[in-house]
């Protein structure tokens, strides 16, 4: 289960500027591939939840924020 400060850490990324254009990233398209990545991982398919984002996940955008993000 994840403690309070867990939950502040998620809030922060997904309102910094980075983590909002990350979210904006994985939505393209509807969304339907992170939602089925969602169900996937929750019923702990990492690997699919992995393939069905890998696409996003690997542009040169998204890889720059990602970097970003792990700098902060």
């Amino acid at each position: 289960m994840q403690n309070n400060s867990q939950i502040s850490q998620l809030k922060d990324l997904v309102s910094s500027p980075e983590g909002k254009r990350l979210l904006a990233l994985l939505q393209r398209d509807g969304g339907e591939n992170a939602r089925r990545a969602a169900e996937e991982y929750k019923s702990g398919n990492v690997a699919g939840a992995q393939a069905l984002l890998q696409d996003v996940m690997r542009s040169q955008e998204a890889s720059d924020l990602l970097r970003k993000i792990g700098g902060k």
